[in-house]
Formats: structure tokens, sequence, C-alpha cells
């Protein structure tokens, strides 16, 4: 029964935590660093996307801060065997992490719809819906940050469970939250697909273009991985050793922040490695000099349109450009085609050969494919 005993107050699972966060705690601020550096290094300016994915990483790297010092206060072991002091202090950075795990994941969320809105910005209906969007995720954070905060009345109950007082059903409440991000995520996976799919480019480009904005798949399988587990620790008599909610908590944001940043450090990739990255050109198609294979304009009959609401398609050395035409300097010969769609909008399809500067324009989104 000694032996028992002993076994007993020596389990933890302290290293589902520890693992994710030290891996995390590196990896993430790398990635998002690595981000900016490549945008800035290309001629671009940071916009509201780079700042809010780093509002994020700030959220995200708090939360595996936070948790590895509740491991130090006992969370991963049994509750029996902890401290009323100890089991108070776990549960209290439990409690904060709850809180910057909700905002970091929704400001991800609102970052690539920012990043969708700075790609794809001339095309009004798909930007209203991006903004659209993002104020419901706002409004939704908001809300789900004050729930969580107010869990409890008194507060102090959420960690103090011999506290008298009244809790919200928290199962209930992380369902209805992974709910949400799974269905969110769903939408802004598949909310620019049939733009690039009516793109004028080989069906391998676009195919390759989709991928790209696909990486938000493997958030939405670590969501419902979650989801899975959501109940364990939520009606669990041992909720400090059944933590493996956590676990995929720390993983879900720190992935949706890593897929996030993957498409706008490619560009860096494939000159580091050009022969490792599957999307790398031929040789020959890597000496010739770059060419814009195609000016989409949208913008109504009116001539005051203003240029942030133009785009470009252009193939260069390292893949496929999205890019502002303000930056973009025309050639001697050029083609125009004016068609009017449902829409009441005139698209102007322009085919150019052309040669440009070394200096990007501020608005590109390097090497998509």
């Amino acid at each position: 029964m000694a032996e028992v005993n002993a076994s007993f107050l020596g389990e933890s699972n302290a290293s589902l935590i520890y693992i994710p966060c030290g891996v995390f705690f590196v990896l993430s601020p790398l990635l998002v660093g690595t981000r900016l550096w490549s945008r800035m290094r290309n001629g671009g300016s940071l916009g509201a996307d780079d700042y809010t994915i780093m509002a994020s990483a700030t959220f995200a790297i708090a939360s595996s801060a936070i948790m590895i010092i509740s491991c130090y206060y006992g969370y991963g072991r049994h509750r029996g065997v902890l401290t009323s002091p100890n089991l108070a202090d776990t549960l209290k950075y439990f409690y904060i992490c709850q809180i910057t795990y909700k905002a970091s994941i929704n400001l991800t969320k609102s970052s690539i719809l920012l990043l969708y809105v700075r790609i794809f910005g001339g095309i009004r209906w798909f930007k209203r819906v991006c903004i659209g969007l993002i104020t419901i995720i706002a409004l939704y954070c908001i809300a789900s940050v004050l729930a969580t905060i107010f869990q409890c009345s008194p507060v102090r109950k959420a960690w103090e469970k011999e506290m008298q007082g009244q809790c919200i059903n928290n199962g209930q409440f992380w369902y209805a939250n992974g709910g949400f991000s799974i269905a969110t995520d769903m939408i802004i996976l598949v909310l620019p697909m049939p733009l690039v799919y009516a793109l004028h480019a080989p069906r391998v480009q676009k195919a390759a273009l989709m991928l790209v904005f696909a990486l938000g798949i493997f958030v939405v399988v670590t969501s419902c991985l979650r989801l899975t587990t959501i109940n364990i620790q939520a009606i669990s008599p041992d909720p400090t050793y059944d933590i493996a909610s956590t676990m995929w908590t720390i993983i879900e944001m720190n992935v949706a922040i890593m897929c996030a940043c993957l498409p706008q450090i490619r560009p860096l990739m494939l000159k580091m490695f050009p022969r490792l990255m599957p999307g790398s050109c031929s040789n020959e198609r890597s000496q010739r000099p770059p060419q814009v294979t195609y000016f989409n304009e949208h913008a109504k009959a009116d001539p005051s349109s203003s240029e942030d609401s133009r785009w470009a398609h252009i193939e260069g050395r390292d893949g496929i450009h999205l890019s502002n035409l303000a930056n973009v300097r025309k050639g001697d010969g050029s083609s125009e085609e004016y068609i009017l769609q449902d829409d009441k909008t005139i698209h102007k399809t322009v085919n150019y050969s052309v040669e440009y500067s070394k200096k990007r324009s501020n608005d590109t989104l390097n090497s998509m494919v």
C-alpha cells in the first residue's frame, strides 16, 4: 500500500505542458520575427495584419510562461497531493491562461483576415465580408474574455474552490467557444478560394496558392482534437492531473500563429534553400526576367477610384506576387480588355511585358506559390 501511495504522489502530467510550451516559446516568436524581417527586407512596410499577429504572439508567449509557472506550483499532479495554497496558485494561473488564450486565438484570426484585405482589398464585396468577420470576431473575443473573467461570483472562486459562490458551467462554455473557433476557422479557410480559382493563372499555380491558403486546416484539426478533451478536464474530479485539453490549447494557438506566418516567410526560404523548396522554379524559368502576366483591376466606372483598389498578378523569379499597381512600371506595349460583370463593376484586364525594379511593392504578398 505504501508503494502505491508513493507512486501516486510522484505521478505528474506536467510534461504535457512543458514540452509544447518550451517548443513554441522559441518557435512562435522566431516565425513572427522572420515574417516581419522578410517583409521589411523586401522593401515592404508593416501593416495591421503584422501588428495583430505580434499581439497574438505576445499573448501566446504569455500563455506558455503562465502554464510553466502553474506547473511549478503543481499543475499536472494529482489534486489530492497539493497543499491548499499550491492548488489555489495552480488554478489561478490556469484561470489567467484561459484569458490570454482567447485573446491570442482571436487576434490570429483577425490577422489572417487583415492579410486577405491587404491582398484582395480591391474587391469590395470580399473586403466587406472580411471587415464583417473581423468585427464579429472582435466582439466575440471581448464577450468571451469578459465571460472568462467573471465566470464565478465572487471572481476568486474560480481558483479558490472552497469559497462560497456560483460558477458557470465551464464544460458548456468551453464547447461553445470551441464551436465558434472551428466555425470561423472553416469560413476563413474557404473564403479566398473562389478568388484564387478565378485567377488567370496555370492550374498548378492556382493549386499551389490554394494550398498556401489551406494551411489553416492544421488549426481546424488541432481545434477538433482539443474539443475531444475539453469535457474530460471540465468534469474531472482531478482537474490538475487530467490536463490534455490544456496541452491542445497551447498547441492550437501556436499552430494558428505558425500557419499565419509561413506564407509570409516562404520567399526567404526560396532564396535560402531553392533546391529544397518544392515550389521553386526550374533553372530555365529562374533565369528569365520577371514578367507581369496579367493585371486585374476591380473598380467602378468612377475614375476617382483609388490606387489601393487595384491589384496585379506578377510572375517573378521566386513565384507569384499579388501587388498594388502603384509600384509596377508599365512597359511600352499593353493590351486592355474591359468586361462588365454581374456585380455592376468594370473589370479591366491588361497584359504587360515589363521589367520592374528590385524593390518590392509595399502591398505585396511575396511568393505565395
